[in-house]
């Protein structure tokens, strides 16, 4: 038997877009339709259909651990090496991500700003 491969949906890439890029609604769901444009079904495009601004993009989202690359090299009837690179879906980190954050991890990052304004002053004693 194969094994279950999970689907990325345009909801959970907008989810995951939104809660790791902290961006509202509107832009995730744009950035993930824009992606998604790109990838429609599969997991994997050959890096020569992205225009610059895309590629930009893209380098911008891996940064952020939502897509991966690789690469297979080719030997060229001339010996010359030829690369190819590729884009992936880093599929299991925007499973994680497009899980809302807790209560706790928020609760945990919001602490300084909890903190009254005294706490950061020092007294000389």
């Amino acid at each position: 038997m194969g094994t279950v491969r999970q689907i990325v949906t345009h909801e959970i890439l907008t989810s995951a877009i939104k809660n790791r890029l902290e961006v509202s609604q509107d832009v995730a769901q744009d950035l993930a339709f824009r992606v998604l444009n790109y990838f429609g079904f599969g997991d994997e495009i050959i890096d020569n259909v992205l225009d610059h601004d895309d590629r930009r993009t893209f380098y911008f989202l891996q940064d952020m651990q939502i897509l991966t690359t690789h690469w297979e090299e080719a030997l060229l009837p001339s010996g010359r090496i030829w690369r190819v690179f590729y884009w992936d879906l880093n599929t299991e980190r925007i499973i994680q991500y497009a899980v809302s954050p807790s209560e706790d991890s928020r609760i945990e990052a919001g602490l300084y700003e909890t903190l009254p304004e005294d706490v950061w002053s020092r007294s000389a004693a």
